[in-house]
């Protein structure tokens, strides 16, 4: 990999051995995508925009997708949106101010037509509910794939283990069973389905973090509570 996935800063529950771990290279600084604050209060970032395609899937709700888009904007990425809920994500934009210059809409299964660029990265939302099989190769260089899944089910199993970071608000019980024996984290499975609503489990790199999202005053006004429905 060229441009390693980075979390920044490392806490929580370690999943990897020590020899895993040794290869994980940290980043501090201005140009990551802040999740939220670990419990020391620090905050979390990852840098999604790289030299090459980053995964990713969240597991939640409407609005804790909308947020992250929110953070990616204020990055300078393109947003580009496809949707089996459009509607709601053309509320979205509305609600925030965004025009065509910021925010695309795609149908399914389409990549962006312009190729992203370290001046110019994209965040493309793929929210299309539940899908049998591989999702379609859309990655790109600087371009980062959020895949959304309001349920997790046996058919999401492939984007779970492919994906460079995964994002989990509250699970079921079941679902939870299902994410920690995918991943690797059974010693954590009881937690996912009783975290706090604006808090999410974090993977990647092998390592699970817990992060509270802290949303500001004005993405609260915005976009309303964030917590999985």
């Amino acid at each position: 990999m060229t441009g390693p996935l980075s979390m920044d800063p490392p806490a929580g529950l370690h999943i990897a051995g020590p020899e895993a771990l040794g290869d994980v290279r940290l980043r501090a600084g201005g140009d990551g995508l802040v999740v939220g604050r670990n419990r020391q209060g620090e905050p979390v970032s990852v840098r999604l925009f790289r030299p090459e395609p980053t995964r990713l899937l969240l597991v939640g709700g409407l609005r804790c997708a909308q947020l992250l888009a929110l953070r990616a904007l204020a990055l300078g990425a393109h947003l580009f949106v496809a949707s089996a809920r459009e509607p709601d994500w053309h509320g979205f934009a509305h609600q925030c101010g965004l025009g065509r210059e910021s925010v695309s809409f795609l149908p399914p299964g389409t990549r962006p037509p312009d190729p992203p660029s370290p001046a110019h990265p994209q965040l493309l939302v793929v929210d299309v509910g539940p899908s049998v099989g591989a999702l379609p190769d859309v990655g790109a260089p600087w371009r980062a794939t959020l895949v959304v899944r309001s349920d997790l089910g046996s058919w999401d199993l492939d984007p779970l283990v492919r994906s460079d970071l995964v994002v989990f608000q509250r699970l079921t019980e079941a679902e939870a069973g299902l994410a920690a024996s995918t991943l690797g984290f059974t010693g954590a499975q009881s937690w996912l389905s009783r975290i706090h609503p604006e808090m999410v489990g974090l993977v990647g790199q092998g390592r699970l973090q817990w992060v509270m999202l802290h949303p500001t005053s004005m993405e609260s006004a915005l976009l309303g509570p964030v917590g999985r429905p």
